[in-house]
């Protein structure tokens, strides 16, 4: 197993191995490959920001195409698709890693004791992957499966989209500090502690991953370890990636009914800040798109916490990722991290005005 580190001695000196090296090779690698890409894209955007003074990110997925409404949500879900996809391929990738290498030992040790320190340790893990919402959910049931704990492993989920490092890095380079700051601060809070309280309210779940255990840790030779490595990525790719095609095509449905720019004027500012952030909430978009919406509510005179609350409830969660937390711990709570995250968003829209 992943846990019985193997060594071989020669001569009087340890080495680690097959079965070990390669697993070092796919926890490492494949997050640092991750890493490298998602890096290279956020720091391309940031150089022409500074040198246009604009932020040119595609927003196809977001505008309804002409059609009917079947089809025109087919086709925002392929526009976005054909953005997210790299992410997401590495996303079911580490996935099946951790499934087939990491022992619920490593991960006990990695993430520690007591009720701040795991979300940290959660939350310093996932916000360097720099993954929307919909491509970390496929890591959500790994994580949860091997540390059988509910709080850093939403802690983990929440901080690749909401602590993404080049979409903060953008808000303090677009937006006024106290927009930018607050962001910063409510997306800790969020990471850090909503979700250990969401753990807490929600209580003792039963992780629905039973079916992945006769795929991994099924002996210590390297054949065993890849062999379990592809059963696991197979199980992961049938049962977790239908789950967000789905949840990004109805969210695509959703989004076209309610037209968020149209908000920005009239009515209560209270009640446009919850309906806003109700549709941030709800809205499937990749890394760094809730910035230019963001913008655009701004442009149209709506007021600062109303664009908070799409910079915070936009990244974090969507209906997509909603429904594997869902489909591998229990609904309620998918609703417990809805209702939390949608909190969040309008109370820090409510702090700044």
């Amino acid at each position: 197993m992943a846990e019985n580190a193997t060594f071989i001695t020669s001569g009087g000196s340890r080495r680690f191995s097959p079965r070990v090296l390669v697993s070092i090779l796919l926890l490492a690698g494949l997050p640092a490959g991750l890493i490298g890409y998602k890096a290279h894209g956020g720091l391309k955007r940031i150089n022409e920001l500074r040198a246009t003074g604009s932020l040119q990110i595609p927003t196809d997925s977001l505008h309804r195409p002409a059609g009917s409404e079947f089809i025109a949500s087919g086709a925002q879900t392929l526009a976005y698709l054909n953005i997210v996809w790299p992410a997401l391929v590495f996303g079911v990738l580490i996935s099946a890693a951790v499934h087939a290498t990491v022992s619920p030992r490593h991960l006990a040790t990695l993430f520690g004791q007591g009720l701040v320190k795991p979300q940290l340790a959660a939350a310093a893990a996932g916000a360097p992957l720099m993954l929307c919402s919909c491509c970390v959910a496929p890591m959500f049931p790994a994580v949860y499966r091997r540390s059988r704990r509910l709080g850093p492993s939403l802690a983990f989920t929440l901080a690749a989209p909401a602590l993404n490092p080049a979409a903060l890095t953008f808000s303090f380079l677009l937006f006024p500090l106290s927009i930018a700051g607050m962001r910063l601060v409510m997306a800790i809070v969020l990471v850090v502690m909503v979700s250990a309280l969401v753990a807490r309210v929600a209580g003792p779940v039963q992780v629905r991953t039973a079916g992945i255990d006769e795929f991994a840790e099924t002996g210590d030779g390297l054949g065993d370890l890849i062999r379990a490595y592809f059963r696991s990525l197979a199980y992961i790719s049938v049962r977790t990636v239908p789950w967000i095609l789905l949840g990004i095509w109805v969210s695509m449905v959703i989004a076209n009914r309610i037209p968020i720019q149209t908000l920005a004027s009239g009515g209560s500012k209270v009640l446009i800040l919850m309906v806003v952030a109700t549709g941030a909430l709800l809205l499937t978009m990749p890394s760094f798109f809730e910035i230019p919406l963001a913008l655009s509510l701004l442009a149209a005179g709506a007021s600062a916490g109303t664009a908070l609350a799409v910079l915070i409830a936009g990244p974090a969660i969507n209906l997509a990722s909603l429904l594997v937390i869902a489909r591998y711990s229990h609904w309620k709570v998918a609703a417990l991290v809805a209702g939390a995250v949608w909190t969040t968003a309008v109370a820090g829209g409510l702090l700044i005005g």
